[in-house]
Order: C-alpha cells, then structure tokens, then sequence
C-alpha cells in the first residue's frame, strides 16, 4: 500500500478536501452503477459532508496519498434525532420482547401502565406540535395531515418509507418537542424513546375496560393512523439477543455511515484502515470524556454490497436485521457493543489485526507468533463461513473464488509462522 496520511477534515482544511472528497463519492457511485450495483450506495453530497465537518458530534476523515489526493474518505455519524431515518437504534427496540423487557423494570403493573398512559398523552402533545409546524411548511393539503400521508402513499417511489418527507420530518419535530420537555420535565425523553411505538390499542389492551370513557379526539386518530402506516418492517427474525441493544440511543450510538475509496486504486484494507483511525478516535474521546459507559456501533448496508458487510463484521458488528428502509430497498442494520471497561482491549485486537492482515503497523506494535496465527485463524474460519453462505446464493462465483484465493494466503503465512517458531 501507497504512504497515505490520514487526516481528520475540520474547517481549517475543508476548502482543501471538500470538493476532493465529493468527486470521490461521484467516482465511485459512477462505478457502482455500471458494474450494476444500483440502489447500493447514496452518496451524501456536499452540503451534507460539510454539516457533518462544522457539527461537534459527527467525524470526516480521509486518506491522501503523497501528491495531496483524497484516495479514501469515511464519515462518522452520532446525535441523530430519535426515530428519524437515521436512528438506527429504533429498530432493536421494538417488539413483544421488547415490551416485556421496559414491564420487568417496574415494581409493579400500575407504575408501568402510569408511564405508558402519560408518556402517550405527551406523544400526542409532540404530535400536535409537529404537525403544526409541518402543515405550515407544505400549506398545499390545507392543513390536513392524513392528505399528506395520503399523498406519500400513493407517490410510487415513496410508499411512506422511512426517508418520506413527512416520516422523518414529523419524527425530527416530535424529538425537539421532547427535548424541550426534558429541560423542565427530566426523565420524559427516556420515557418517549421506551414508550415510541406504543399504540391507542396497546393502551386499551393494557387497561381493558378503565379507558371506556377516554376522549379520543380526531388528533388522536391522526396521530393512529399515521402510526399505523410507519409500522417497522423485519423480514426476519433475529438469531441473537436483542436485549444487548435495548439501551442503545442516538446519544450513545455510533454510525459507520459511509466509506469510501478511489476504484482506481482499491485496496481491501484501505477502507478497513482509515475507518479504525476515525473510529479509535471518536471511541477514546468519548470514554475519556466520561460521556458513556457504553458506545454501540452501528451501521446500514445493501445486502448484496458484501464489500460494506465485510468491513462492518471486521469491527464486530455481527449482530444484525434485515429491515424496509427506503421504497422497494430492504437494508441490513448491523449493530455491536462496546463498554467502558473493554474499549482499550478492543482497539488494540483492532490494531492487531490490522498488522496481521493488512500490513498496517504505524505504532510499529509487536505481535507474538501464537497472536498471528490466532488471527488468521480466525481470519480463515471467516472466509470458510463465508463460502458456505456464498455457495446458497446465484452468481457468487467470483466472490468465492476471490474467498478461495484469500483463504491460500491465509494458510501459507500460518505455515510462514509456523517456520518461524521451529528455528
């Protein structure tokens, strides 16, 4: 690999790099798209990697190879609003389990059926307050919100998904009203993100016949139907315990959302690499800082991109659903854990195996042989897994070719080793 120096984009050097970084993202969605990788990857844009470079919560970094190019460039994403299209976490708290999971938290049924009963009528205050702001906004359905659903459901390349204006919109101004909240009423935020999914009906089940005489106000209905409408979508049910995720949130969330590198100079540890430097760096901050006992990482990607599914399992993030994000283009969303006591470890077997693997060795750390071939054992039991998945799926011949070849190196450098130790 090229000496490439990777720098963090902030606003002393963004006019160096921005448009650099934006061609980049052109190059490679052009490449995409003629190899027939439609609907893989969106790029962000200008406008949106120069929000991400000015905001104190989100990362850019890029590779620059020794004539000042940009090669490679990654973004890493937090503090997004709860519930938007962004938020990741919504998905792994939502369900029977769920529910049954925010019940065993209470002493007693009455407090649970408390919360839930006034963290709805809230719901319906936030509601109130971001439809006012919404129909303002977009005055031509007359100030009538189920005209606008309406209209999302029947736009061909909307269905109401989402990334549907009045989807994320609602739910963006529906967080900053509880965020207003929070300030005078401490503990409503946790309570909204707990009780989000909550339903007229869910109220009704769970007091049976004490809500007989509840005013349901057209608010209400429209509040239910649009509800109705944003149900989430997983197509399959999840072979790991979710119950690891159910305190993520946006504040305590990271998002690999996108990397990025030149087609004409690829490299599979490249964007291995400049994703470790920025996530070290993002991850140190924030338990230096305190700010969290504990960080989940996430990320989204195509299920046919198995570039992005290779570097996100890299860095842990096995655990995932497969879910409808955007009109007719299911995503996966990958998700681990990382504590406070255990950050440091993972980032140095992060940085092992990146010396190991891809030859990456800044620190010039040193690694013991035993260490070597634990990694490129595990590195081929991967490889291996992954031909046996790969095998069920059509036109995965070139894909398992390439694990075939992969796995061939792997094994000559563990005999490699394994020479090394017998002098």
């Amino acid at each position: 690999m090229d000496q490439l120096s990777y720098l963090e984009i902030n606003e002393e050097n963004e006019q160096m790099y921005l448009s650099q970084i934006v061609d980049l993202e052109l190059k490679v969605l052009k490449k995409m798209e003629e190899d027939g990788k439609i609907g893989q990857l969106f790029i962000t844009g200008e406008e949106g990697i120069s929000e991400y470079i000015h905001s104190t919560k989100d990362m850019v970094m890029v590779a620059v190879n020794e004539n000042g190019k940009v090669v490679s460039a990654t973004y890493i994403t937090q503090g997004q609003k709860p519930f938007t299209y962004n938020d990741i976490t919504k998905y792994f708290k939502y369900g029977n389990e769920y529910i049954k999971y925010i019940k065993s938290k209470y002493s007693s049924p009455d407090l649970y059926k408390k919360d839930m009963f006034n963290t709805y009528k809230v719901k319906i205050e936030a509601f109130s307050y971001a439809k006012k702001i919404l129909l303002t906004e977009f005055n031509q359905y007359n100030g009538d919100i189920i005209a606008f659903l309406q209209h999302e459901l029947d736009e061909q390349d909307n269905g109401f998904h989402e990334k549907s204006i009045l989807r994320d919109k609602l739910n963006q101004y529906m967080s900053d009203y509880i965020e207003q909240l929070e300030k005078t009423q401490p503990g409503v935020k946790k309570l909204y993100e707990q009780f989000y999914w909550t339903t007229l009906k869910d109220i009704e089940k769970e007091f049976q016949n004490d809500l007989k005489d509840m005013n349901i106000t057209d608010t209400i209905k429209e509040y239910e139907k649009i509800l109705d409408k944003s149900k989430l979508k997983i197509h399959e049910i999840p072979s790991f315990d979710q119950s690891i995720y159910y305190s993520a949130n946006t504040e305590n969330s990271i998002e690999i959302d996108s990397y990025i590198t030149d087609t004409e100079n690829r490299n599979n540890g490249l964007a291995r690499i400049i994703v470790y430097e920025c996530l070290k760096k993002k991850i140190i901050e924030q338990f230096e800082k305190q700010e969290q006992r504990e960080i989940f990482l996430c990320s989204t990607l195509h299920r046919e991109n198995v570039s992005s599914k290779y570097v996100s399992e890299f860095f842990g993030l096995r655990d995932n659903l497969f879910v409808r994000r955007r009109y007719n283009i299911d995503r996966e969303v990958h998700i681990c854990k990382i504590s406070i006591e255990n950050y440091k470890e993972y980032i140095k077997d992060m940085e092992e195996k990146l010396a190991v693997l891809y030859k990456y060795n800044p620190n010039k750390i040193s690694i013991l042989i035993k260490k070597n071939n634990e990694i490129l054992q595990e590195q081929m039991d991967y490889e291996i897994a992954e031909i046996n998945r790969l095998m069920l799926k059509e036109n995965s011949k070139n894909i398992i070719e390439s694990k075939e070849r992969k796995i061939k190196n792997l094994k000559s450098q563990m005999i490699k080793f394994d020479k090394i130790k017998k002098i």
